[in-house]
């Protein structure tokens, strides 16, 4: 157990340690072989104490919400488009400090949405925040209940994307219910409504199950793509040789491998 849990803890820092580094560098060079590698550092993540959601001095709703277009799993729905049997359904896992993320999102988020909208797959974006145990902070707590109060006003798409084009070591909260709200296209009485679920944690026990459900799964790394409960290998970590390329037809070849229950160097079982 204590191998475990130091294996956990190092893991976070890790992603600490990348979080502070990307913070520090004024210019950044993204491409295919930059984003594989920065893919290929995830959080390895064993049996850890899952940290407190918020700060004591927080003022939390009694009334506890649910996103218009949540899931069973705590997910939330892309587009709020729900799956069906005969179109593949892509889970991500992802944790909204994760770097590993922000550069899985960058390089393949607008593949991922242009499928999403022309209906080839359906998506859910499942968060965890086990970075914030290591931060002492809850700054991954705070987006992923930012990220569910803009699904209530429509704007959750918007909103992830947002998150990610301004990923940092951590949130303000000027940042979180003000500034990226705008940015997200979030104004008028919908803005009056974000903030107001936002100030209340409104999502909190949504946050909360979602952050449980990573953990309970044990998914084990953020980003996951899961498709049919078979999880996405996109390059070997060893070579860095690319499996999944960024364009929509080597990522639907993937997603069809894992949907259609192919053998495939693209896929894996889940535990």
């Amino acid at each position: 157990m204590a191998n475990q849990q130091n294996l956990s803890r190092r893991a976070a820092m890790r992603q600490q340690q990348l979080l502070e580094e990307k913070q520090k560098r004024t210019n950044r060079i993204i491409g295919i072989g930059v984003g594989i590698v920065a893919l290929a550092i995830v959080a390895i993540i064993a049996i850890v104490a899952i940290p407190p959601l918020l700060r004591s001095d927080v003022q939390v709703a009694e009334e506890q919400l649910t996103p218009p277009n949540a899931t069973a799993e705590h997910g939330i729905l892309l587009n709020g488009t729900e799956p069906t049997e005969d179109t593949p359904h892509v889970i991500i896992y992802e944790d909204y400090r994760c770097p590993a993320c922000q550069s899985r999102n960058e390089m393949y988020g607008p593949v991922i949405n242009e499928l999403a909208d022309s209906g080839q797959i359906t998506v859910e974006y499942r968060t965890t925040y086990f970075l914030d145990q290591n931060s002492n902070g809850d700054s991954s707590a705070r987006a992923a209940m930012a990220a569910a109060a803009a699904d209530e006003v429509g704007k959750f798409r918007e909103y992830h994307q947002t998150i990610y084009d301004n990923q940092a070591n951590s949130f303000t909260e000027k940042q979180l219910r003000e500034e990226f709200a705008q940015l997200a296209g979030i104004e008028g009485e919908d803005l009056t409504r974000f903030q107001e679920l936002y100030n209340t944690r409104a999502f909190k026990d949504f946050a909360t199950a979602a952050n449980q459900e990573f953990f309970d799964r044990e998914v084990g790394s953020t980003p996951t793509f899961v498709v049919n409960d078979q999880r996405l290998i996109f390059a070997d970590q060893t070579t860095n040789e690319v499996f999944i390329q960024n364009t929509a037809d080597s990522f639907m070849a993937a997603v069809n491998a894992a949907f259609n229950g192919e053998d495939a160097r693209t896929h894996e079982p889940m535990p």
